[in-house]
């Protein structure tokens, strides 16, 4: 995998795209999460790793405007790489690399923020634009748009203060992605950055129990240890 992939692989996009219109959008995700499954298998529903993904998740997705409408689906796929993506109609998948890098809940929940952002502010329903770069991820395609992921930072940070968790958290994960590539710089990651340059330094809390313990087992069921972010 290149190093701009990996840039972008952290919660960097929308795999399946956002050329079809809206009421294919429910259709179009869960093509798209089948080739996911193909890929990299998902932990089951009944995972509890999954299911503190999916209660975080829709914690979040009703945080913004008290909207619950959905179905809202959180998977979490068994993948080292740190990645999570909004694949469109109520559909999220996140890694368990990225569970396993982030410093606790706040910035997980930066993360699924931003993914559930992506789908409220309607990103599924634009059309492709000469900005859009697509990345090919085996037999998915990754549609990545700057503005866009501006914008869903922003959102992100919203809502992340609505449901009550650090905003600070959006930049501070962003942060940890560039860390674990010193000397390769972004434009992309480093423009993300500067748009959240106002907000404070992400503060220190006691570590989530709750988070700790899935954060446990993943690393015993992937049987190595994955240094979390500084």
């Amino acid at each position: 995998m290149s190093p701009v992939i990996v840039g972008l692989w952290l919660f960097g996009g929308l795999l399946g795209g956002h050329d079809g219109g809206c009421p294919q959008a429910a259709d179009q995700a869960a093509r798209t999460l089948q080739l996911v499954e193909r890929q990299w298998p998902l932990r089951p529903p009944v995972d509890p790793v999954v299911a503190y993904v999916q209660a975080l998740g829709e914690r979040l997705a009703r945080a913004d405007d008290g909207d619950s409408a959905g179905p809202w689906s959180f998977h979490v796929v068994r993948n080292l790489a740190p990645s999570a993506f909004a694949l469109g109609g109520g559909q999220f998948v996140v890694s368990d690399g990225l569970i396993a890098l982030v410093r606790g809940e706040d910035e997980l929940a930066a993360v699924l923020a931003h993914e559930i952002s992506h789908q409220q502010l309607g990103h599924f329903c634009r059309a492709s634009s000469e900005a859009v770069q697509r990345i090919r991820l085996g037999s998915v395609v990754q549609h990545f748009d700057l503005d866009l992921e501006v914008a869903a930072d922003a959102a992100a940070v919203r809502r992340l203060a609505v449901a009550g968790f650090d905003p600070a958290a959006m930049r501070g994960v962003l942060t940890c992605l560039a860390q674990r590539a010193p000397g390769r710089a972004d434009p992309a990651l480093a423009a993300r950055l500067e748009a959240l340059a106002g907000l404070a330094t992400a503060r220190r809390v006691a570590p989530d129990p709750a988070f700790e313990r899935v954060r446990r087992r993943v690393l015993e069921d992937v049987g190595e240890a994955i240094e979390r972010c500084r």
